[in-house]
């Protein structure tokens, strides 16, 4: 009786270290104090211009992104999701890469949306990106309103759209 005792008090103690079982759902994204986006004029891998500010009125989620990036490759099916949703333009701004190199990973995963090439990475540097991938959601009005850094998590991003980006649009 006694070693039965032993064991289910280790049984116990052990279940007791476990900690707590993890949720299948995501934290909310924190808000963010919204601040004026920094205005830039990019060229895309096709030679078009793109002006941020002529971008105002449309919601804007800006992606500085890597080839070599694991998290940022495996965000970009679900970035490509957004921008043909439509509810979004999604821009990616790659880190410094060739454009030959860009080109060969934007044919192989089928990326429609613009990809920006920001070859001295000034934009980089004024957005603060200092690690990738990183993700900022610009507002109609020209805020930054959001800032995801590492990997988008789908679920939580949902979350997030639904309660601000689709709920001003029915507004």
């Amino acid at each position: 009786m006694r070693i039965i005792m032993i064991w289910l008090g280790l049984w116990l103690f052990i279940s007791g270290c476990a900690g707590p079982a993890i949720s299948a759902s995501q934290p909310p994204l924190p808000p963010i104090t919204p601040e004026p986006a920094y205005d830039f004029t990019l060229e895309t891998l096709n030679g078009e211009t793109i002006n941020l500010k002529e971008l105002r009125g449309q919601w804007v989620l800006l992606n500085f992104w890597a080839t070599w990036c694991a998290p940022c490759v495996k965000e970009m099916p679900y970035l490509q999701q957004i921008a043909d949703e439509g509810q979004m333009v999604v821009l990616g701004i790659n880190f410094n890469e060739s454009a030959a190199d860009v080109a060969q990973f934007i044919d192989q995963h089928q990326i429609t949306f613009p990809i920006l090439l920001n070859p001295n990475d000034v934009i980089l540097t004024v957005y603060q990106a200092r690690s990738l991938p990183r993700t900022f959601v610009i507002a109609p009005d020209g805020t930054v309103v959001q800032q995801i850094i590492g990997e988008v998590n789908p679920e939580q991003f949902d979350a997030w759209r639904d309660q601000n980006v689709v709920e001003l649009a029915r507004n």
